[in-house]
């Protein structure tokens, strides 16, 4: 260190001892709030005192319209789909490819009306079904085979074409209401 910097921090140091000197000096004569005031109407500035202050009371509670009495409140009527009858059911439904061979050996075209199918526990068997996809109104129509297993948690399963009909197979499953009638010959 040299001598320049030597002298730069002396005077530093100087003149911070004076100023926290004047500042003590200045500050010595303040009260500590010890001493007695001769302000009688003045608050205590200690902090020793609670305010003074008034019990709540709320206002009457107000009702926009103007009129005080109270209207008696009404009975709102919600619409809601009528319940299942007898040969309908609310379920959901999923999508399976049935592989379906003629005597042949060649896949006939799932538009065929036999070839429509799908799969219910809840219809009987044989049964022309109606779907109805409760979320966008689309509705195709399917026979009951009962030949493939429907898993746990759904309704139903149809034919992968037929199901497309009614909602993206990304959408699975689908909340359906189904109608049936006794067989596909009605």
């Amino acid at each position: 260190m040299n001598n320049l910097d030597r002298r730069r921090i002396i005077v530093a140091g100087l003149i911070t001892v004076t100023v926290l000197a004047l500042v003590w000096l200045f500050n010595s004569g303040a009260s500590d709030g010890n001493e007695s005031s001769s302000c009688t109407d003045c608050a205590d500035s200690a902090g020793n005192s609670a305010p003074v202050t008034t019990e709540y009371e709320p206002y009457p509670p107000l009702f926009i319209g103007g009129a005080d009495d109270s209207i008696p409140t009404r009975i709102v009527v919600v619409a809601t789909a009528p319940p299942p009858e007898a040969n309908q059911v609310l379920t959901t439904s999923q999508f399976f490819r049935f592989v379906v061979t003629d005597t042949d050996g060649s896949v006939p075209n799932a538009r065929d009306a036999s070839m429509r199918r799908c799969s219910t526990l809840l219809a009987p068997e044989g049964a022309f079904l109606t779907v109805l996809n409760v979320d966008n109104g689309q509705s195709t129509t399917c026979i009951n085979t009962q030949g493939i297993t429907v898993p746990s948690g759904v309704g139903m399963v149809m034919h992968t074409e037929v199901y497309a009909e009614i909602g993206d197979l990304a959408d699975a499953p689908l909340a359906v209401r189904v109608t049936w009638t006794d067989t596909a010959d009605e």
